[in-house]
This record gives C-alpha cells, sequence and structure tokens, in this order.
C-alpha cells in the first residue's frame, strides 16, 4: 500500500513539473489589468470631438474622433482620416469610462457662476458672469454694463462644447 501511494505521488509530481516546464514564462502581458492602471494605456488623453457609444452599456464607452498627425503607441485601431490622403489619422479604439474623456481646447473662462447649458449629455454651455475683463482665450467679447461711475463689464459669448467648469464664488460663505 506504501508503495502505491509513493508510485501516485511520484507520478503527480512528475506530470506537475513536466506542466511547468512547458509553460511559457511570465511577460507584461500576463498581468493582470486593474481598472485604476488602464489610465496609463489609453489611446488618448485628452479629446474635443467625443462620441459616445448609444447602447447602454455601462460604463458608457467613449471614441475620439480628433484628426492627429500620429496616433499614440497605445491606440491599437489607427485608420486614415476620411479627410483624404495625408490629412491625418483617427484612433477608432473605444475606452470605457464613467467620466467624459477631457477636452484637449481649453474652456474660453476660467471659472463661471452663470452657467448656461443645453441639456446635452455633453453639454454645449456659455457663461453669462460679466468680468471686468475678458480672459484671454476669449475669442468673442461684449461690454454689458457701461456706466459713468462704474467700470465697464464684459462678458465671454463664446460657446464651449463641455462642462461649464468650477464656480468662481465658492457656495458656502464663511462667517466671521
Amino acid at each position: 500500500m506504501l508503495v502505491v501511494a509513493l508510485l501516485v505521488v511520484a507520478v503527480c509530481f512528475g506530470a506537475t513539473a513536466t506542466a511547468a516546464a512547458a509553460r511559457p514564462s511570465h511577460t507584461d502581458t500576463d498581468a493582470i489589468r486593474l481598472p485604476s492602471s488602464a489610465a496609463a494605456g489609453q489611446p488618448w488623453e485628452c479629446c474635443d470631438w467625443v462620441t459616445q457609444d448609444p447602447t447602454p452599456i455601462r460604463p458608457p464607452r467613449w471614441r475620439c474622433n480628433d484628426v492627429v498627425d500620429k496616433c499614440s503607441a497605445d491606440c491599437q485601431q489607427c485608420e486614415a482620416s476620411a479627410a483624404g490622403a495625408g490629412a491625418g489619422f483617427v484612433c477608432r479604439d473605444w475606452i470605457f469610462s464613467l467620466l467624459e474623456p477631457p477636452v484637449c481646447t481649453p474652456r474660453p473662462w476660467d471659472c463661471c457662476d452663470l452657467a448656461a447649458c443645453t441639456r446635452d449629455y455633453i453639454p454645449y454651455c456659455r457663461c453669462a458672469d460679466k468680468v471686468e475683463s475678458c480672459p484671454s482665450n476669449c475669442k468673442e467679447c461684449e461690454v454689458v454694463e457701461e456706466t459713468d461711475s462704474d467700470p465697464p463689464r464684459y462678458r465671454c459669448l463664446d460657446v464651449f462644447h463641455g462642462y461649464p467648469g468650477p464656480k468662481c464664488t465658492p457656495w458656502i460663505s464663511k462667517s466671521n
């Protein structure tokens, strides 16, 4: 009985050693990918022309349609732009994210208290704040108040595709 048990152990040990020797060594592709490590391998960091997959997948999928000179090394499906030869490339990869991917073009304002936005998933917004001067990256600025006693006030009329950003005035007032 002892001899049979030792024989079974030897056969099992030999099969395990043979399987381990036949298995290839671990590489980077064998690593378990966590959601937190996905950002490092995204095909694009920011996007001005983003589309959301219309299927009700959660988290939603996003694709960037920006035309670039060269796709990133992390892009799996790089195609020539439909605009024609020499127009650039578009990465057709989808990414999963609960949040809208960040835009590359900066907002025309640093902060906004009175934002007027469409009700789209990624809205078109305009800031209705009256300010002392329009920011330098504002393309269309209008004078909204001009009186003799006060300095003139301005409003940036640019429309931004994306969320309006942070408020200028904190919502909690400090009491002394």
